[in-house]
């Protein structure tokens, strides 16, 4: 398998954010904290740090979070794929059916789980209720004896 140096490519992903970050007048700080709010993606100050330095890898949901944020142009990065082999084409053509697959029943079974869990909470939900109209029942019952008595 033909392989880019994909060092090389987070080293220049990493300096773009750097450039990007510092022409918004951003801090690394500040850079975690927009992410976290615009793309719910958690990343510490010193993460921010070693990304822009290229030694840390990086998530593809972190760099698309990341190019939306600071308008990076991602183009340049697509020459860098690697080339694949037929054997290796053929093995990677498997293992994309196979991992559809699971995630067609990785789906399949959060929805499963999702409808058991709704039908869960609506029978707790009317079993609570049940439960409150007879407290509530009970504790009238009981002042209005309290009241005769006292009374």
């Amino acid at each position: 398998m033909t392989h880019t140096d994909t060092s090389s490519a987070e080293q220049r992903f990493g300096a773009q954010v750097r450039e990007a970050r510092e022409v918004r007048g951003w801090s690394q700080e500040a850079l975690a904290r927009h992410l976290r709010e615009s793309a719910g993606i958690e990343l510490h100050q010193t993460a921010v740090a070693r990304l822009e330095r290229g030694e840390r890898t990086i998530r593809f949901n972190e760099v698309a979070a990341l190019a939306k944020l600071l308008g990076l142009d991602l183009q340049a990065y697509s020459a860098e794929l690697p080339t694949l082999t037929d054997d290796e084409y053929e093995h990677a053509k498997e293992s994309l059916e196979r991992t559809r697959a699971q995630e067609e029943q990785a789906t399949r079974d959060l929805l499963r789980v999702q409808d058991q869990l709704t039908a869960e909470m609506r029978d707790l939900t009317q079993e609570r209720r049940t439960l409150v109209e007879q407290r509530q029942a009970l504790e009238a019952m009981i002042r209005a004896y309290e009241e005769r008595r006292d009374g």
